[in-house]
């Protein structure tokens, strides 16, 4: 088992020994308290390695889904579908925010319409409340419409009722699959996308 931990966590592995290092030479009590603080600061480094990806669309389906190698995936032109997979909060909004708009930017004024993928955030937290705000306001800048999709989080939807976003965005621009968001937003009119914050 050991070996196999090492092969395929060895940062995980490393965190056993320390633990189990620690069990051994401090009080039990202290030791285990070490393993459990440790664990929760690798937990907290890997959200703030968490960046915005771009997904593709599957062929011939209606799924969205991050980029496989060799690449299989279809982009629709001026649609930005990206998700963020990880709970949004103080410890990666700065990321969340550069990461988006830096997708965003990279289009050079192409995209017309970026749907958030949201499945994966749970929780939001005030300062990441700040940065959804701000970078939704980046892409409107940039002409862009901005939607949220398969946020499915209680918690979540709760915080973007409590933060304001859902008058930002417009309730109508909440769905419940990238599929329906495209499909509802991408070929309008664009003075029937335009929505007052």
């Amino acid at each position: 088992v050991f070996a196999s931990v090492y092969r395929q966590a060895p940062v995980e592995f490393a965190l056993i020994l320390i633990t189990m290092a620690a069990i051994v030479v401090l009080p039990i009590e202290t030791g285990v308290a070490v393993g459990i603080g440790l664990s929760l600061l690798h937990g907290i480094w890997s959200a703030t390695q968490t960046l915005p990806i771009e997904l593709e669309q599957v062929p011939g389906t209606s799924v969205w889904w991050p980029p496989v190698k060799p690449s299989a995936g279809e982009q629709l032109p001026g649609v930005l579908v990206a998700a963020f997979q990880a709970p949004l909060s103080f410890v990666n909004a700065d990321g969340f925010k550069r990461g988006f708009c830096d997708l965003v930017d990279a289009r050079k004024g192409d995209v017309k319409l970026v749907v958030l993928e949201a499945s994966n955030i749970v929780e939001i937290d005030y300062t990441a409340a700040q940065a959804l705000i701000e970078t939704i306001t980046h892409c409107r800048n940039a002409g862009a419409i901005f939607a949220i999709a398969r946020m499915e989080s209680v918690r979540a939807q709760a915080a973007l009722a409590r933060f304001g976003i859902i008058d930002l965005v417009g309730p109508q621009r909440i769905f419940h699959s990238v599929d329906a968001a495209v499909r509802a937003l991408h070929s309008g009119p664009p003075e029937n996308q335009e929505s007052t914050p």
